[in-house]
């Protein structure tokens, strides 16, 4: 048996939590949402009945519990995800998308969960949104205190290191008096890729998240289905197109003859996306 986590212990309250996240991902598939979340608090009910019975004075065993604890909030992003995309709440899906992702880093970094199906799922899933710009906010802060021990982490005071476990407890830096906001900024790969333009969740933007709503929620394809684009260009007719003399001005307005301007736009080439349907068992999901 491939060992996930640390402590043995930990590794056979995972193996009952997988067991539960099954059923979670099961009643997903088959769009019983409180059914799903009914699971997912299963989950967190286990972890906090195992906490109060295991010994876990041993601090490996408490980094075991975060990561057990980052599984079961996985698993409720990942339902939020989903419940948001077939509730056509493209906006607040994009947000729970990135919840997920960072979530499923964690569990990347701190364990050896089997999670390669949701990243490639979720990392594929990123693509059919409209976002490709995103803002930065720089500040000027007085200092950053530890939110473990309260001291400046820049200093060598402070024992501990930002990202890592220290008995269940991963260390990060909490700005301490904003002196003032330097620059606001648009980048192509920001930190976090919740700061975006709002889009109208009913707006074309969304047009290739809402198909695969559509799809799930007609029953066509499974949640757990789906995990592969395809990406073509494809000929089409141009709707603003207009058959008219050679020698007539050109109906887009350049002032150029026809002949000299769009007589040979009949047909526009675009994007197109196949969403592929990749078939899959439960256990193959949740390994």
């Amino acid at each position: 048996m491939n060992k996930n986590l640390r402590t043995n212990e930990a590794q056979v309250i995972f193996g009952n939590i997988k067991l539960i996240a099954r059923k979670a991902m099961l009643a997903l598939n088959e769009q019983r949402l409180p059914e799903c979340y009914r699971a997912v608090d299963g989950i967190r009910e286990a972890i906090v009945a195992a906490k109060q019975t295991e010994r876990a004075l041993e601090e490996e065993l408490h980094n075991d519990f975060y990561v057990l604890d980052r599984y079961a909030d996985f698993l409720s992003a990942y339902a939020d995800l989903w419940n948001n995309v077939l509730s056509q709440k493209f906006s607040s899906s994009w947000a729970s998308l990135q919840d997920a992702l960072d979530l499923l880093r964690l569990l990347k970094r701190f364990s050896q969960i089997d999670i390669e199906f949701f990243e490639t799922q979720l990392i594929e899933l990123e693509k059919i949104y409209p976002y490709n710009a995103f803002f930065s906010i720089g500040v000027t802060v007085e200092r950053f205190d530890c939110n473990i021990c309260g001291v400046d982490i820049d200093t060598e005071e402070c024992p501990h290191m930002r990202g890592h476990l220290y008995g269940g407890v991963m260390a990060h830096a909490i700005a301490h008096k904003i002196v003032e906001v330097d620059h606001v900024a648009m980048v192509a790969h920001p930190e976090d890729k919740r700061c975006v333009v709002q889009y109208d969740d009913t707006g074309e933007q969304f047009k290739l998240v809402r198909y695969l709503s559509e799809l799930i929620a007609s029953g066509k394809l499974q949640v757990s289905d789906f995990g592969l684009l395809k990406f073509s260009k494809r000929r089409r007719p141009n709707p603003e197109y207009r058959k008219i003399g050679r020698n007539e001005a050109c109906f887009c307005g350049s002032g150029k003859k026809f002949k000299k301007c769009c007589v040979s736009m009949e047909y526009v080439e675009g994007d197109h996306v196949d969403i592929i349907a990749q078939p899959r068992r439960i256990e193959d999901v949740i390994v």
